[in-house]
């Protein structure tokens, strides 16, 4: 598989609505850093900031970029519970209580003792494999495999049946695809509202049956918790629900997608991370670097703003570009070549800064790990067929849409 070639320069502008420039926003990235790190973009009536610099402050300074237009204008109506924010789009202090409570599940002492379990998955979807092609065949690493896999872990967290599993991440996507909605005909838009609204029912019936028999799971907690003396309320409960589902669900999907695609691009790599597995962290490391699975957010200014030399007026929406600051030329060296062994000298991007640094980065990182020592323990060989990568129809999240692979089990 070649090395995307992001030494090209487009002739045209950014625009991430573009399906071009989803499939490889990395030369425009390059460009804009050059050129232009804080680019208006007419069609979405904001601003995308592309340099390291510009995003950690837009990240850190929520006094001037505020995060409460965020689910608003990431899911639009497509928002399951559009009644209430959810703490994603709430600025300090106001989501300092709703943090600390789904902070308790995702604590690095938390998430060691889901190891195990997280192991067991992993496993058994393997033998799932096995058994359903044999000890030698083909199957599809994003559907059969990464998307099942962390979806199992937080049906567990949150105590939601797995045997729903496989609609989960249905609904994931196209309520992540939502951000397209901009370029999306009536029956696309059909389809994602119907999945919002599936989604939205399936927790109201959860929510009702752990209201009157509470079991050890998230879901029951949150209804069960009080923070400042008072209970969440039931919209509250739905919304965070759906939150931690998202995140949960399209975080390690989409690493363990982008692993899989850069170890096929570095064959050199891989046969590195497979001689010796105490390589496994750096290697995602430098995959969620090197290709970002979330590729940005988005702020609003509260006041008028001067970022590199652009004036930002009041109320516009903000994207700071997570996928550019991560090949920031003054902040990472040789910062588009694909290198485990770099030891960046700034902090990586790709799960944000400041107030709203992810919760479920030490879960998803755990999960990735656990996944790729299992698969390399139990396959002799596996790797993608192609060279081609479709990816995700999302310039917010970035994964391969699918991903054939041959695999040989032990």
């Amino acid at each position: 598989m070649n090395q995307a070639n992001t030494a090209v320069i487009p002739t045209d502008k950014y625009d991430p609505l573009q399906g071009h420039v989803k499939q490889n926003p990395y030369p425009y990235y390059a460009k804009m850093r050059a050129s232009d790190p804080v680019l208006y973009l007419p069609n979405m009536d904001a601003y995308a900031v592309a340099s390291y610099d510009g995003v950690d402050k837009v990240l850190k300074d929520h006094k001037l970029f505020s995060s409460q237009h965020f689910w608003p204008e990431l899911l639009g109506e497509y928002d399951p519970v559009p009644e209430v924010p959810p703490m994603i789009s709430m600025d300090p202090p106001n989501h300092m209580h709703l943090r600390k409570l789904a902070n308790k599940a995702f604590v690095p002492s938390k998430v060691a003792a889901l190891e195990d379990r997280a192991r067991t998955i992993a496993a058994e979807l393997v033998d799932d494999l096995i058994v359903k092609y044999g000890k030698e065949g083909e199957f599809d690493w994003v559907w059969e495999f990464t998307a099942l896999y962390p979806v199992t872990v937080i049906c567990e967290i949150l105590g939601v049946p797995t045997d729903r599993r496989a609609e989960f991440k249905v609904w994931v996507d196209d309520l992540l695809a939502a951000s397209n909605r901009a370029a999306y005909g009536p029956e696309r838009l059909a389809e994602i509202r119907q999945h919002s609204d599936e989604l939205r029912r399936f927790f109201e019936e959860l929510y009702d049956l752990r209201k009157k028999d509470p079991q050890d799971d998230l879901l029951s907690a949150f209804i069960t918790a009080e923070v400042q003396g008072e209970t969440l309320t039931r919209l509250e409960v739905l919304q965070m629900a759906t939150l931690l589902l998202i995140g949960g669900v399209e975080t390690t999907t989409n690493l363990l997608g982008c692993t899989m695609v850069e170890l096929h691009r570095h064959p050199e790599v891989y046969a590195r991370v497979r001689a010796d597995y105490s390589l496994i962290p750096a290697l995602l490391d430098e995959t969620v670097r090197y290709n970002a699975v979330v590729q940005m957010l988005f702020r609003h200014t509260k006041e008028e703003v001067e970022l590199h030399g652009v004036t930002i007026p009041k109320g516009k929406a903000v994207m700071p570009l997570l996928g550019s600051a991560n090949r920031d030329e003054s902040k990472f060296a040789n910062a588009e070549m694909f290198d485990i062994d770099r030891k960046p000298e700034v902090p990586i991007m790709s799960f944000g800064q400041g107030p709203h640094f992810c919760l479920g980065v030490f879960l998803a990182k755990m999960e990735a790990r656990v996944a790729l020592e299992v698969v390399f323990s139990r396959m002799e060989m596996v790797e993608p067929i192609s060279d081609e990568v479709v990816w995700l129809d999302s310039y917010f999240a970035r994964g391969p849409q699918k991903l054939r692979v041959r695999y040989k089990a032990r």
